[in-house]
């Protein structure tokens, strides 16, 4: 910044009384600093679990595992999920150690494993939710981006485990929407897009 000061001198002239007035102009240059700081990176706290594949039930008639209810799921039809990720659903169950609770669905023979559930999770921010999205995509194996599933839901499509004979092949998709973070497994390995598609339509449910 520049700044300007004027100086005036007034001088006597001999006996004629005249007054002379001479005007001085300094030029000072002021710096000023101004020192601006980055936003800090929003880090997550979440921690996705280990990726474990579930175990099929073995049976045709076997009892549900712990923490399962079996019975209908509250936000799709087993038929719409049969159709959506391509494999017969004989039995479905209630996930009830989640909040909100999830779903699961079970194949009609043997070994009568699961091909896809709704795993829910519920955070205190939106903010804290979306990192979680992000965290449990980065967790799996060739992870990417599925922007603007719905207005204002991202999601992530990736690879894990969940058919315990696929390994690490399995495609998920996980999205948050508000604070509720919601991943659905499929058994499916080569291709993301069922996931993907059943994640369109629970999106509405959450």
């Amino acid at each position: 910044m520049v700044v300007a000061t004027t100086a005036v001198v007034l001088l006597a002239s001999g006996c004629s009384g005249r007054v002379h007035k001479v005007v001085t102009t300094n030029t000072v240059d002021v710096t000023t600093t101004q020192t601006l700081t980055s936003p800090a990176p929003v880090q997550s706290s979440y921690t996705p679990p280990p990726a474990t594949a579930v175990a099929p039930l073995g049976s045709a008639h076997a009892p549900m595992p712990a923490g399962e209810t079996e019975g209908p799921c509250p936000y799709i039809a087993n038929d719409v999920v049969a159709n959506t990720e391509g494999d017969h659903v004989y039995r479905s169950s209630v996930i009830t150690t989640t909040t909100p609770h999830g779903c699961r669905f079970y194949f009609y023979a043997s070994p009568f494993q699961a091909i896809a559930d709704i795993v829910p999770v519920t955070f205190d921010s939106p903010t804290a939710a979306r990192n979680a999205m992000i965290a449990t995509g980065n967790a799996g194996a060739n992870v990417f981006g599925a922007p603007a599933l719905a207005p204002g839901v991202d999601g992530v499509l990736y690879q894990t485990a969940f058919n315990p004979q696929d390994g690490m092949r399995d495609w998920a998709c996980t999205f948050a929407k508000g604070n509720v973070m919601v991943t659905v497994h499929t058994q499916q390995t080569n291709t993301s897009q069922d996931a993907k598609n059943l994640a369109l339509l629970l999106i509405p449910k959450f």
